[in-house]
C-alpha cells in the first residue's frame, strides 16, 4: 500500500509542478488513468457481489501498479516547457485536477478509490515475472532440436553430394558460397543504403528547427504585442550582386550535372548496342573450328601435301558422323563446302642460255597476271574456242573456267603480302563424303593444281544452334612469289543472322531505340549551337568530336539497315537452292564494318568524358600542360618515327629473307616497338650476326628508349611544372565545387571544398622568412601559385 500510495504522490506531484507543452497529450493520459482506476473499482465492485469470500486483490494490485508505472513513464516522457507564463498554467490547473474530481454519479474520485484499495495493499511489490513464459527446460530442448536439424541436414548434403560427385558437389558448394558472399557484401548492403536514402528523402519529415539559441525579447510591462515594427529596408547592392552571382554558379552547376547524368545514361545505352552485337560465344566456335581444320603442323606445304591435306583433315572435319553436321556433331553445314584457286598466265620471261636451264619462269601473282581463261581438262586449250573473244569455251560452271567475282557474290581477300580477287576456277565438293572424295581425286588425276596455281581457298558457312551463329570459314593456302611453297591463312567471321528471342535481345533492342533518342537529343543541341556560333562552330574540337558521334551514328544505323536486309536476301537465295554454296559474304562484310564503326564510336565517346571531366582540377591541369607541350610533343615525335622508320627498314634489309619477324616492312616495325616494350628474341639476331646484330640492337636501345623517350618524358614533365606555377583557379572549379555539395547534400552528407590554396602560394600574413618563389605581405590582390602582386620584387628577399 506504501508503495502505490508514493507512487500517486509522485504523479500528483510531478503534475501540479510541470508547466507542459503540449496540454492535449496530458488531458489525454489523465483521462486514461481516470478511466482505469474508475474501472477497476468498479470491477472489484461487482466482484465481492458476487463471491462470498473476499476477492483475492493481489491480480488488482499488481494491473494497478504495473499501470500506473506505464503512465509514469508515459507522462515523463512530455518534453516540459519552462518557459509560459503563469496566466497559461493556470488556465491549465482545472485539468490537471480533473483526476481528483468524480466523473459520473457511480464513480468515486481519485482520492477515496485510493482510500479503498490501501487496506488491500502489501508494503511492497515484486517486480512482475514475464507472463506466458516457457519453462526452464525448453531452452535445452530448442537446442537439441537446432543440433538434430544440423546433423540431419549435413547427412543429407553429404548423401546428395556422393549422389552428384565430384564435380557437381564442389560446383554446388561453389554456387552456394558465392551466393552467400554476394548477398552478403553487395546486395544487402545495396539493399540497406537504398532504404536509408528512400526513408531519408521520402519517408522522413522535416523536423522542427532548433530554435534553442534564438534569444526573443519582450517588454516585461506589457503583455500586447509590439506595435512599433521597423520598415522594410532592401539589402544593400553587394549583397544582391552576390546571390546573382551564386545563382547563376548554381545554374550552372546544375546544367553540369544534367549533362554529366545524360551523357553517362548515353555512354551506358551505347556500351550495351555495343556488346549485344557481339557474342562471346563467337571466340570459342571459331577457335573450335579452326582446330578442327588447321593444319598439324604451321609449315610450308608441297602441291602433294595439300591433296593430302585436303583427304586427310578438311574431308574428315567437314563432314562428320552424323549427317549434315561437322565434326562437332553441334555445328551444321549450311549448303555445300567449294574449293577456288587462283592461277596466273602463262610463262612471263626466258632464262638465260648460259645457265643451262631448261624452262620459263613462272611470273609472281597480281591483278595483271591472273588467269581468266576457260579451259578443257589438264588446263588445255579448248576444242571449241574461237577466236572471238566473246563467244564461251569450254563448260561455262565447271572447275576448268574462271568465274568472276561477280558471278561467285564472293569478297576479295588479304593474303600475307597480296590482296586476292573474289573470282577464281571453282569447284563444289557436293553434299556427303563420298561425293566429295570423288570429286578430290578427280580433280588430282587431271592436275587441277599445278605450277600456275598462286592461291587454294576452301570455303564454307556453318551453323551453330546452341548459340545462334554462322561462321564463314575461309581457309587459304598460298604461294605468290612462286617458290612452290604453300603456306597457311585463315579467316572466321561470326554473323548473327537470325535474331535472338530471348529476354536479353529486347533489353538490347531496347537500349538501340533510347540510344538514337539520345542521338536525337545531342543532335538537337548542336544545331541550336550552330545557330549560335556560326562558323566558329568548326573551329572548336569539341563540337567536330561531338559531330563526328553523331555522323557515325547515323552511319551505323544505315548499316545495320543494310546487313538486316543483305541477310534476308541471302537466307533466301540459300533456302531455294539448298544443295549449293550459299554466300553470305555481303552480310559478314557489312556486320565487320557496323562492328568496327561501333567500336570506333565507343573510342570517341570515351575521349568526350575527357571534356566532360574538363572541371576537375587535376583533369585541367594535365590538358593544359599537354596543350603547353603540343609543339615540342609533336617534334619529338616526329623524331622518333623516323628513326623507327630507319630501323625497320635496314632489319628488313639484313633480316628479311631469313627471320619471320623482319620479312615485310609492318611486319619490322612491329617488331621494333615491342623491342621497346621489351618483348624481343634477341637469340635469333645474335645467332646470325653476332656483330652486327649485336650493334644495331644495342643502337637502338639506347637511342630509341634511353635518349628519344626521355626527353619526350622530360618535356612532358617541363610543361607540367610551369603548368603547376602559373595555373589560375578559375569559375568553373568553384562551379564544380558547388555541385557536388549539391550532391552531397542530396544523399545527406557533408562536403568540404579543398583548400585553394597550393603549394607555393603567397602568405599574407606578414612572417619573417626567406622563402624562394614565396612573397609576405599584407595586403595581397590575388592568390596564384607561386605568384605574389605587391610593390617589391617577389624572388630570395629577406623580409
Amino acid at each position: 500500500m506504501t508503495v502505490v500510495l508514493q507512487k500517486v504522490s509522485k504523479l500528483v506531484q510531478s503534475l501540479s509542478k510541470s508547466r507542459l507543452r503540449r496540454q492535449k497529450d496530458l488531458d489525454k493520459v489523465l483521462l486514461e488513468l481516470e478511466e482505469f482506476v474508475s474501472l477497476r473499482l468498479v470491477k472489484n465492485t461487482l466482484h465481492q457481489e458476487k463471491k462470498e469470500a473476499g476477492p483475492d486483490p493481489s491480480d488488482s494490485e499488481e494491473e494497478l501498479y504495473s499501470e500506473l508505472c506505464r503512465l509514469e513513464k508515459q507522462l515523463s516522457d512530455i518534453t516540459l516547457d519552462q518557459n509560459q507564463d503563469q496566466n497559461q498554467d493556470q488556465n491549465q490547473k482545472p485539468s490537471r485536477t480533473r483526476l481528483l474530481r468524480p466523473k459520473g454519479p457511480n464513480l468515486q474520485s481519485f482520492s477515496q478509490s485510493l482510500k479503498r484499495v490501501q487496506p488491500h495493499l502489501p508494503l511492497s511489490l515484486p517486480r512482475l515475472p514475464p507472463r506466458r513464459a516457457l519453462p526452464w527446460w525448453c531452452v535445452y530442448v530448442a537446442w537439441l532440436l537446432v543440433a538434430a536439424s544440423s546433423c540431419v541436414s549435413g547427412y543429407y548434403t553429404m548423401l546428395y553430394g556422393l549422389k552428384f560427385g565430384k564435380e557437381k558437389s564442389i560446383s554446388w558448394l561453389v554456387s552456394m558460397s558465392v551466393s552467400f558472399f554476394q548477398s552478403l557484401l553487395l546486395i544487402q548492403p545495396l539493399k540497406v543504403v537504398g532504404l536509408a536514402v528512400f526513408f531519408a528523402l521520402v519517408v522522413k519529415k522535416v523536423e522542427d528547427e532548433d530554435l534553442g539559441d534564438v534569444q526573443i525579447h519582450k517588454d516585461s510591462n506589457s503583455g500586447a504585442r509590439e506595435t512599433n515594427m521597423s520598415l522594410y529596408k532592401p539589402p544593400p547592392a553587394g549583397d544582391i550582386e552576390k546571390m546573382k552571382r551564386n545563382r547563376e554558379k548554381e545554374q550552372k552547376a546544375y546544367a553540369l550535372l544534367t549533362e554529366i547524368l545524360a551523357y553517362v545514361c548515353f555512354m551506358w545505352m551505347l556500351l550495351l548496342l555495343a556488346y549485344g552485337q557481339r557474342d562471346p560465344n563467337a571466340f570459342y566456335l571459331n577457335r573450335h573450328i579452326l582446330g578442327s581444320f588447321r593444319p598439324a603442323e604451321d609449315q610450308s606445304l608441297s602441291l602433294e601435301q595439300v591433296f593430302l591435306w585436303t583427304q586427310s583433315t578438311v574431308l574428315p572435319s567437314l563432314y562428320g558422323p552424323y549427317p549434315g553436321f561437322i565434326t562437332d556433331g553441334n555445328s551444321f553445314l549450311v549448303g555445300s563446302a567449294r574449293l577456288r584457286q587462283l592461277r596466273v598466265q602463262g610463262p612471263s620471261c626466258r632464262a638465260p642460255e648460259a645457265l643451262h636451264f631448261h624452262g620459263d619462269c613462272n611470273p609472281t601473282y597480281s591483278w595483271d597476271w591472273e588467269d581468266t581463261g576457260s579451259y578443257s581438262p589438264r588446263w588445255a586449250a579448248p576444242s571449241n574456242c574461237t577466236s572471238d573473244e566473246s563467244a564461251p569455251c569450254g563448260n561455262s560452271t565447271g572447275p576448268w573456267t574462271y568465274q568472276s567475282q561477280e558471278q561467285l557474290r564472293a569478297a576479295p581477300f588479304w593474303g600475307r603480302s597480296v590482296l586476292y580477287k573474289g573470282g577464281g576456277f571453282v569447284t563444289e565438293l557436293g553434299p556427303n563424303l563420298q561425293n566429295a572424295a570423288s570429286t578430290l581425286q578427280h580433280l588430282y588425276s587431271l592436275r587441277w593444281l599445278d605450277s600456275l596455281t598462286r592461291a587454294v581457298f576452301v570455303e564454307f558457312t556453318v551453323y551453330n544452334a546452341n548459340v545462334n551463329l554462322f561462321c564463314l570459314v575461309t581457309l587459304l593456302l598460298e604461294a605468290p612469289d612462286a617458290t612452290g611453297a604453300f603456306e597457311f591463312r585463315w579467316e572466321l567471321r561470326s554473323v548473327r543472322l537470325y535474331s535472338s528471342t530471348g529476354g536479353l535481345h529486347v533489353f538490347v533492342m531496347a537500349a538501340e531505340i533510347v540510344y538514337m533518342l539520345f542521338v536525337l537529343y545531342y543532335m538537337y543541341k548542336q544545331v541550336q549551337r550552330l545557330r549560335v556560333q556560326r562558323w566558329s562552330y568548326f573551329r572548336d574540337r569539341w563540337n567536330l568530336l561531338e559531330l563526328s558521334i553523331i555522323t557515325l551514328s547515323w552511319t551505323g544505323v544505315g548499316l545495320f539497315i543494310q546487313r538486316t536486309l543483305l541477310g534476308q536476301r541471302e537466307m533466301d537465295e540459300y533456302h531455294n537452292n539448298k544443295d549449293k554454296f550459299p554466300s553470305f559474304s555481303s552480310s559478314a562484310s557489312s556486320n565487320l564494318a557496323l562492328q568496327f564503326l561501333v567500336a570506333f564510336v565507343v573510342l570517341l565517346s570515351t575521349v568526350k568524358l575527357w571534356h566532360l571531366l574538363r572541371l576537375n582540377p587535376n583533369m585541367r591541369l594535365i590538358s593544359s600542360a599537354l596543350n603547353r607541350a603540343s609543339g615540342d610533343i609533336t617534334g619529338f615525335l616526329l623524331v622518333i618515327g623516323l628513326m623507327l622508320i630507319a630501323y625497320a627498314t635496314t632489319c628488313n634489309v639484313l633480316y628479311g629473307q631469313q627471320m619471320a619477324a623482319y620479312r615485310t616492312l609492318p611486319d619490322s616495325l612491329l617488331t621494333l616497338i615491342k623491342l621497346q616494350l621489351g618483348i624481343f628474341n634477341y637469340s635469333e639476331v645474335l645467332d646470325y650476326s653476332p656483330v652486327l646484330g649485336g650493334l644495331l640492337v644495342g643502337s637502338c636501345v639506347v637511342f630509341m628508349g634511353f635518349v628519344a623517350l626521355n626527353l619526350l618524358i622530360s618535356v612532358i614533365l617541363d610543361a607540367f611544372q610551369q603548368e603547376q606555377i602559373q595555373h589560375q583557379v578559375s569559375d568553373e572549379e568553384e562551379i564544380v565545387q558547388l555541385m557536388l555539395k549539391k550532391v552531397f547534400g542530396l544523399f545527406g552528407l557533408s562536403y568540404t571544398a579543398p583548400s585553394t590554396e597550393q603549394e607555393g602560394n603567397c602568405s599574407h600574413t606578414a612572417p619573417s622568412t626567406e622563402q624562394e618563389g614565396n612573397c609576405s605581405h599584407t595586403a595581397p590582390s590575388t592568390e596564384q601559385e607561386g605568384n605574389c602582386s605587391h610593390a617589391q620584387d617577389c624572388g630570395k628577399s629577406s623580409v
